[in-house]
């Protein structure tokens, strides 16, 4: 019997380890583990059952255990890498998660069990070798110990694939040397990262089919479809909070009504725990090893042993930085996120209101943190281009860039580049449109606070007492305020068509001299400084540029098709709320600009008023030599005009300006004629004087507005007829029509009177034939056919 036993343990011993052994090892070799598990389990079940009694076998019933345990190890290692490494490569197959359909069966009936094929590669087929592993692993006996293992691993293995992900884009990016382009590597990482999450879970997806198929008791079981999903949330989340520097500066308030904890440490991975509902465990040294895994092949021999041997947390990675981490970035991927969100609500079935953690994360960040962030930055910007000097400080940029021929403002410039930015956001993140149209609406709202501001620094509003200029006076009066609206060149400005009642410069002429009375200006009641004069050009200029943009803007909202189709009802709601307030705060900015080029308006007259007057009032007119240049005060004058057009001629527009000098040669005219009464005499040397200021008025003028300044002719007629005896100018009266009104004509030959006065008898003589001309010059007057109006304004037939 003895002899028996021996015979047939060696026979058997030969059988194993000839044929068997040389079988499983060819099968293990192939990787066909269908067969090697089926030649296993039946030798050993042999083993166990008629050969059981055979104590001369055990030693090789225990060989083919430790081959059945290695063989064990061996196929977990083979799932983990085909989950994770190798199941990226079948992306063909992971296109149908995009719309939320898994790559095989949703259920028993369609599936089937897989037959090995010795004559082919069994991993030509990733999803088929997937199920062949889970059948040999049920084959084993072990799937309770492998879906222990598999979501176990889960996180580790998907935080790995990042790390990977992050570490091969830098490489690549170094050997093309495009590594410069950082912001653009962000949403590369993502998609990538996306792209094998997606096959990931579709293989997971296989995998937990299969194993639900082979398993005969009913238990639920952590590893589900939606424990890969959550895993998966979790460490895109990760990944998020790194490169969107999340926890950078937060504070107790930052995000509180999140669903846990988000004030943990930046690498903290105990949020996985939080959010599964359990806290982490010791983990027992395992059985299991996998050097070579997808985890295996990124972290070094410490690491593995951290994670298996009693770490509390898995273990930390530091992502490279492929481009500067700022809450900033959501905006390059937030279409990225919000449409894998969609991905994973399909695939899930999420209904109604609930929200994904991803989703919940999100939502959070970008209320809580990325919009704060956003306002803060924008108020900042504004607030350094515009503080002091440096808002007024000119900035010429290409026309083609901007669209506009002329140097706007560099704090008007700022707030166009955050407009334009938030635009650009809008289509980026559009569910968030209102929220940016909202920062918009208070970015305009600081910009006009900022320009109002300006704007009464440079008139001096904010002065109060006998120190406010002779413009900030006027400009309160409505009805002076009403004739320049009404002025034909206003309306032309404006691109309105023509006042019913267009108003003439005579009415401005009459209120303007009602404002001023008989007095002469004080030089500090007027804006000396030509330069600011030239900044409120610049304003006014700025304003209406940045005016255009906003209504250029807030028109291509409105044909922005894209945008609309991506807004829900509510939002298209805000939508036209918004656009209703930035048509009101452009409505304000525009009266600004209006404000703005009024004033320049009011300010040239009252340089004329102010240097004509002293030249009228404090001039002597009787004078012997006759000095060839023109008097200081017409000099200065023609100064302060020609230097103000030229400059100012590069901040506005043609039509501007032209606006700008027009009627100044009836001001001129109407103020020289208005004031003879303020000359005391006037002799032939004196006339000549005049005549040479009144010229260079003229040519001065013409220069600028490059007309023939006629009114001025005028002015120049009326003080020639002193040449004439005043019954020579009443024949004239009666011949040639009047051409002045009655009250020049009485200066006009009172002047010549007060001219020619020689002794006390000729004083009376004077007086009495003053007082015929008088009586005379009223008859002829009252006569005149024409004379609707005895008190004609002065210039009216123009």
């Amino acid at each position: 019997c003895g002899s028996y036993a021996e015979i047939g343990k060696q026979w058997y011993q030969r059988r194993v380890r000839g044929e068997v052994s040389g079988v499983l090892d060819n099968y293990i070799k192939h990787k066909h583990y269908q067969h090697a598990t089926k030649l296993l389990k039946t030798n050993v079940a042999l083993l166990e059952g008629n050969l059981s009694s055979v104590d001369a076998l055990k030693d090789i019933k225990e060989e083919l255990k430790k081959r059945k345990d290695t063989l064990h190890l061996e196929l977990i290692q083979q799932l983990q890498n085909h989950l994770y490494l190798k199941a990226p490569s079948a992306k063909e197959k992971v296109q149908l998660f995009r719309s939320g359909e898994p790559p095989e069966m949703d259920n028993e009936e369609e599936y089937e069990d897989e037959e090995e094929d010795l004559t082919k590669d069994p991993e030509e087929d990733t999803y088929k070798f997937l199920k062949l592993l889970i059948q040999s692993l049920q084959q084993l006996d072990r799937l309770d110990e492998t879906e222990e293992v598999l979501e176990k691993n889960m996180e580790s293995e998907l935080r790995s694939i990042l790390n990977n992900t992050a570490q091969d884009l830098l490489y690549k990016k170094r050997l093309t040397d495009q590594i410069d382009n950082q912001p653009t590597l962000f949403p590369e990482l993502l998609e990538e990262c996306f792209a094998k999450y997606r096959a990931v879970a579709a293989s997971h997806h296989v995998v937990i089919n299969a194993i639900e198929h082979l398993r005969f008791s009913s238990q639920a079981n952590r590893y589900s479809n939606s424990r890969v999903w959550s895993n998966i949330q979790i460490c895109v989340e990760y990944l998020l909070r790194d490169y969107l520097a999340v926890d950078e500066d937060v504070t107790a308030q930052t995000l509180t009504t999140a669903p846990i904890s988000y004030v943990a440490a930046k690498n903290d991975m105990s949020v996985f725990f939080a959010r599964s509902g359990r806290r982490p465990e010791k983990v027992q040294p395992s059985l299991f090893s996998f050097e070579s895994s997808a985890t295996g092949l990124t972290r070094s021999s410490e690491c593995r042993t951290q994670q298996y041997n009693g770490d509390t947390a898995a273990t930390a990675y530091e992502l490279p930085a492929l481009c500067q981490k700022s809450p900033h970035n959501i905006t390059l991927v937030f279409k990225q996120i919000t449409n894998f969100i969609r991905e994973i609500n399909n695939v899930i079935n999420m209904t109604g209101t609930q929200l994904i953690p991803l989703q919940h994360f999100l939502n959070e960040f970008v209320d809580n943190k990325f919009l704060p962030t956003l306002q803060g930055k924008v108020k900042k910007d504004i607030a350094e281009a515009t503080e002091g000097n440096s808002g007024l400080n000119m900035v010429k940029l290409p026309a083609t860039k901007i669209g506009w021929p002329r140097p706007l403002l560099q704090g008007t410039l700022k707030v166009q580049e955050e407009l334009a930015e938030l635009r650009s956001l809008m289509n980026r993140m559009p569910k968030y449109c209102n929220k940016f149209l909202d920062i918009i609406y208070e970015v305009l709202k600081s910009y006009k606070k900022i320009c109002h501001n300006t704007f009464s620094n440079i008139v001096g509003i904010n002065v109060i007492g006998a120190n406010q200029t002779v413009c900030h006076v006027w400009f309160k009066d409505e009805k002076l305020k009403q004739i320049i609206r009404e002025l034909p060149a206003w309306s032309e400005i404006l691109k309105e068509g023509p006042p019913e009642q267009p108003s003439t410069h005579a009415q401005l002429v009459t209120a303007i001299s009602t404002h001023l009375g008989k007095d002469i200006l004080d030089k500090d009641a007027m804006i000396a400084d030509s330069e600011r004069l030239i900044q409120l050009a610049q304003l006014q200029d700025s304003i209406n540029w940045l005016i255009q943009y906003v209504d250029s803007f807030v028109e291509n909202l409105q044909c922005d098709k894209e945008l609309q189709d991506q807004l829900t009802g509510g939002n298209m709601k805000l939508l036209e709320d918004c656009r209703n307030l930035l048509n009101e705060r452009m409505s304000e900015l525009l009266q600004l600009a209006e404000d703005c080029l009024m004033i320049l308006y009011l300010e040239i007259r009252v340089q004329c008023y102010y240097h004509l007057l002293i030249v009228l009032r404090k001039q002597e007119y009787k004078v012997d030599m006759v000095n060839s240049d023109p008097d200081s005060g017409v000099t200065l004058l023609n100064k302060f005009l020609s230097q103000l057009e030229e400059k100012i001629r590069d901040f506005l527009p043609l039509s501007h300006t032209k606006f700008l000098f027009e009627g100044l040669g009836y001001i001129m005219s109407s103020v020289i004629i208005s004031n003879a009464s303020y000359i005391k005499e006037i002799n032939n040397g004196g006339l000549k004087k005049m005549s040479r200021n009144i010229l260079a008025l003229q040519q001065n003028l013409t220069n600028i507005t490059l007309t023939h300044e006629l009114e001025l002719e005028r002015a120049r007629f009326y003080y020639e007829l002193l040449y004439q005896k005043p019954e020579e100018i009443l024949r004239n009266i009666v011949e040639q029509q009047k051409r002045f009104t009655k009250s020049e004509y009485v200066e006009l030959i009172q002047l010549y009177y007060r001219s020619n006065r020689n002794s006390k008898n000729n004083n009376k003589r004077s007086e009495k034939q003053l007082n015929l001309h008088l009586v005379k010059l009223n008859e002829i007057m009252e006569n005149e056919s024409d004379s609707s109006s005895e008190e004609k304004p002065n210039g009216a037939e123009l």
